[in-house]
């Protein structure tokens, strides 16, 4: 059956592009010009998306007022934020109301698309013994914007098996123990993962903000 998507963006050039490399991967394709519309097509009318790519910076009502009255509303549908430079610590909170990714604008065609396969092959993917790196690391991440920590944790355990050397997997096992309370053990494993790569971007975010008392939980999956 083919995906239906809905793009929220006040920017045209962005609605053309979008809609010229997305029809080309067979989605079903609407817009809404700003949040005012996003909200009447989503809200009011109840018209139901597989997903829905949601610029967070627009005149009136922006993405993330958006994208709360619909968590509101309890309208689960995938939402991947689209942010301009600057805006990374909005797009970040925005996954703590269950935005399943964000990507920095400006994008090519082929990383919205690869973004956008990967977004729904994460509904899709079953845990199987001969699960991949890759797929068992996508897999932590759908857990842990679902809230089930536990599960993802014992995903990442099984990642750790699989490739010890890799920083993302002690990236999410930080935000896991940050999620919980235990900020010691969160330093800790985001310090694991800059050990692995020391230019990690989200390691180095969460780092810095768990580090700083007073600082709002902003994780950053990667």
């Amino acid at each position: 059956m083919e995906k239906r998507i809905l793009i929220v963006d006040d920017e045209k050039n962005i609605r053309t592009t979008l809609n010229y490399c997305l029809l080309s991967e067979g989605y079903e394709i609407d817009f809404a010009v700003n949040g005012e519309e996003a909200i009447e097509i989503l809200i009011q009318k109840e018209k139901k998306y597989d997903l829905i790519l949601l610029d967070i910076k627009m005149p009136g009502i922006n993405g993330m007022e958006v994208l709360r009255r619909l968590r509101a509303c309890k309208n689960n549908t995938e939402i991947i934020m689209m942010t301009a430079y600057g805006s990374i610590k909005e797009a970040v909170e925005a996954i703590k109301l269950n935005a399943v990714d964000f990507i920095g604008k400006p994008f090519t065609p082929t990383q919205i698309k690869e973004l956008i396969k990967k977004v729904f092959s994460r509904e899709e993917l079953k845990e199987k013994e001969n699960c991949s790196f890759e797929e068992l690391i996508e897999l932590a991440k759908l857990y842990i914007t679902n809230g089930n920590l536990e599960k993802s944790k014992e995903i990442l355990e099984k990642a750790v098996s699989k490739n010890v050397n890799s920083p993302e997997t002690y990236n999410l096992l930080g935000v896991i123990a940050e999620s919980v309370g235990n900020t010691e053990n969160a330093q800790k494993q985001y310090r694991a993962s800059l050990a692995f790569n020391p230019s990690y971007e989200p390691a180095i975010c969460n780092l810095e903000r768990v580090t700083n008392a007073g600082e709002s939980k902003d994780f950053n999956l990667g």
